[in-house]
């Protein structure tokens, strides 16, 4: 499978590639730390920014080009079926991000990645040619992919970086069962419903749980958010300075993408 073979085209486990990432990692931590410290000011001065209010969750319609994904879920969860039927080989989020692995711990969290931060994984846009068709027709698109949650997969609370992205699942497959399949964004619990997209604030701390007997499947975009003119501009900032980060640079060359 693309996905897999590309990832394991770049040696993920090798001792040096270790070191490169841990090396780093090590020369970016004050970095990191004055970023964490000034994430908190920033994202007050960006709700303040935005143009569609701070609610933990959105209305669809105030993202441009998500309603001309809708109508056509169905077919891409014909693409997703197709992926399905090899899902053993779609790597694990925690090896594609070493990033995540405090909140994707297992391998039960799978992820079929489409394009991040500019990058774009050719070699899975053409094992899912409509899926990634309708992807380009969402301006300000930050990441897409598949986000393929096997039963007993639970993610922990945790808060994504800043307010200048959303989170929009488009749910393609929700299994039926009486156990939990949910996402708690800032203690309201909203289960999804497939071919609805549910679209929240990445800041607000969030839990998800999957203990059904399937696979829950989304297909997953992050997007800039709808801001005024100085929102817009700093959320470019943002958006470069994570591009070039080890956090996007070490899942673009897990992935294979260009």
């Amino acid at each position: 499978m693309a996905s897999g073979q590309a990832h394991h085209a770049a040696g993920p486990d090798s001792p040096a590639r270790h070191k490169t990432i841990a090396d780093k990692r090590k020369r970016q931590s004050p970095l990191v730390r004055i970023g964490k410290r000034l994430r908190a000011p920033v994202n007050r001065w960006l709700a303040r920014q935005s143009a569609i209010g701070d609610e933990a969750f959105v209305d669809a319609s105030a993202i441009a080009g998500l309603e001309h994904v809708q109508p056509h879920w169905r077919s891409i969860r014909e693409e997703l079926l197709r992926l399905l039927d090899e899902r053993d080989e779609i790597p694990p989020l925690g090896e594609i991000s070493p990033d995540h692995r405090r909140i994707a711990r297992t391998t039960a969290w799978k992820s079929f990645f489409f394009k991040g931060y500019g990058f774009r994984s050719e070699a899975n846009c053409a094992r899912c040619p409509r899926t990634a068709e309708l992807i380009e027709q969402v301006p300000g698109v930050v990441v897409a992919f598949f986000s393929i949650m096997e039963p007993d997969t639970h993610v922990p609370p945790h808060r994504g970086l800043t307010k200048a992205w959303l989170n929009c699942h488009l749910p393609l497959l929700v299994p039926d069962g009486p156990e939990r399949c949910e996402i708690d964004v800032d203690g309201t619990l909203a289960q999804w419903r497939e071919g609805e997209w549910l679209v929240f604030d990445e800041t607000c701390q969030h839990e998800v749980w999957n203990e059904r007997n399937g696979p829950r499947v989304v297909l997953f975009l992050q997007v800039h958010r709808p801001m005024r003119l100085a929102g817009r501009l700093a959320g470019k900032l943002i958006f470069h300075g994570v591009r070039a980060s080890s956090f996007v640079q070490d899942a673009r060359r897990a992935i294979g993408a260009s």
